[in-house]
């Protein structure tokens, strides 16, 4: 390997780990003190756990000592696993979210194990280090595949954030329908107990972005409400 670019590896492997594991300990104090069920407990812990074996992997990849790729692996593990249920007991999603952070976590640690100048695996390592050379493979294309299909939401949800942003407040709701329409938007007038608002929906969203206008008593704009992820369902 050309010296350079072990160099080049090693650093980047190295920055990796450190913002990882300098992320793994912030606000690691609050889960500890509202951790209350065993679950808690788990996720807090492997938390800490890829965050400190994160620390340790440094200097031992640095000086290319033994054991780093036992380190390694354990590392990648408490990573993975703290990404898999991060997201159920602190964020209350469902298991598809933690699949899918379990993933990007896996492609993350598998990243760092190859940016890392590991020695060449002997014995029952042979057969570890296929297998997770498979799952890395299989977590790149569940990621990949989930960032192919949420990116153009996500980058037409930001277009009608831009667009509802900038509105100019001397608008009325027949000019605010008028322009909507104009950018293929969909505009939903309606009343309630605050008044009169227009909807602004986009037919491609699914459901996972809206904005809602709401006016003053003269007929002119006042707020502009731009809403995405769940709470626009």
């Amino acid at each position: 390997m050309n010296l350079n670019w072990r160099y080049i590896r090693i650093g980047f492997a190295i920055l990796l780990l450190a913002v990882l594991s300098v992320s793994g300990f912030v606000g690691v104090d609050q889960e500890w003190r509202y951790a209350t069920s065993l679950a808690d407990k788990f996720s807090t812990f492997m938390q800490v756990a890829y965050s400190v074996l994160g620390v340790l992997a440094v200097p031992v990849l640095l000086f290319q000592l033994r054991g780093l790729r036992a380190l390694l692996y354990a590392w990648a593990a408490c990573l993975v696993l703290t990404g898999a249920t991060a997201p159920v007991i602190w964020g209350g999603t469902g298991w598809w979210p933690a699949f899918f952070a379990a993933c990007l976590m896996a492609v993350i640690s598998g990243l760092v194990i190859w940016l890392a100048p590991l020695p060449q695996a002997q014995g029952r390592l042979r057969l570890w280090r296929w297998l997770l050379a498979g799952l890395f493979a299989v977590a790149t294309v569940v990621v990949l595949s989930v960032v192919v299909s949420v990116a153009p939401t996500v980058i037409r949800g930001r277009s009608m954030e831009k667009f509802c942003e900038g509105l100019p407040g001397s608008l009325d709701q027949k000019g605010l329908a008028d322009m909507v329409r104009q950018q293929g938007y969909i505009a939903t007038p309606g009343q309630d107990a605050k008044g009169s608002y227009l909807r602004i929906d986009d037919d491609r969203s699914e459901g996972h972005y809206r904005c809602e206008a709401r006016f003053k008593p003269d007929g002119k704009l006042d707020i502009m409400n731009f809403t995405g992820g769940a709470e626009a369902k």
